[in-house]
């Protein structure tokens, strides 16, 4: 009995996952994010962020965008905020965003006009004591 149990226990989760993967998955764009800081730099290190493009109709996307930022040690968690603000507008500033430093402590970045809906993944942080958190 025990056994069916746990068979049955299994089969609910491998078809909850099954069936919940593509629900998220396209939930995954959006038309703006936040990302937030927290700690000051210990060592010397990167952030790395990487910007995917939701697919048009024809399921053509644009090519994803890739930012590294160099962070020096003893960095301040409002310097860190002012590195990704700059390194966000310089990167996309020219293609239709609006990015702002917002009290120092997160970076928004919105699509504008007709551009796609995209998501903000980390893709690498290298930078000890320093938590990035990315929200919608």
């Amino acid at each position: 009995m025990r056994t069916l149990n746990k068979i049955g226990l299994l089969c609910g989760l491998i078809g909850f996952f099954a069936f919940a993967a593509p629900l998220s998955a396209s939930d995954q764009f959006d038309d703006e994010w936040k990302i937030g800081v927290s700690g000051n730099a210990v060592t010397t290190g990167s952030i790395s962020f990487t910007l995917t493009f939701e697919p048009d109709n024809n399921g053509s996307a644009r090519d994803p965008i890739t930012i590294n930022i160099p962070v020096p040690a003893n960095t301040s968690e409002e310097d860190i905020v002012s590195l990704l603000g700059d390194s966000f507008s310089s990167a996309l500033g020219a293609d239709g965003f609006d990015v702002a430093v917002s009290w120092g402590e997160h970076v928004k970045v919105e699509a504008e006009g007709d551009l796609p809906e995209f998501a903000i993944a980390l893709t690498s942080n290298t930078v000890q004591n320093v938590n990035i958190e990315i929200e919608d």
